[in-house]
């Protein structure tokens, strides 16, 4: 008798989540809605909303605003960003709007200007944690 059972053969792999990218010579005007991974290396200028991850290469650039499960932003993003997972803002990110989020990575370079509201999912303490960033 086997250790592990063998999987049975008819069940279904999970249907892949689509992975979309927008080249470093891309611009787009108008809004860009997917349901998998969003990666950005270009410019978009209009809202963003991506049912999963949304990456936003250094050196790109999104004027407009933005929803995703979690974004991670090494360029620059004029608009306020929203988050149902996490945002992590690398070093060479900025945001110029306010952030809402359940988590939130700032790594030293990185900038806002403007709100950031966490709300975190669990813990002790709960409740909501606002912080200002400083010009």
């Amino acid at each position: 008798m086997p250790i592990f059972p063998k999987r049975p053969v008819d069940v279904p792999d999970p249907a892949p989540v689509g992975y979309s990218v927008l080249d470093a010579q891309m611009r787009v005007e108008g809004d860009v809605d997917t349901e998998g991974a969003l990666r950005i290396d270009g410019r978009v200028h209009g809202n963003v909303r991506s049912g999963s991850t949304l990456v936003l290469a250094a050196g790109a650039a999104i004027t407009g605003t933005v929803w995703a499960r979690e974004v991670i932003i090494g360029g620059t993003i004029t608009g306020n960003v929203t988050a149902t997972g996490r945002v992590e803002l690398q070093q060479t990110g900025a945001v110029s709007g306010d952030i809402e989020t359940t988590a939130i990575m700032i790594q030293e370079g990185g900038t806002v200007d403007g709100r950031m509201t966490v709300h975190p999912t669990t813990g002790a303490g709960g409740g909501r944690q606002t912080a200002v960033a400083a010009d």
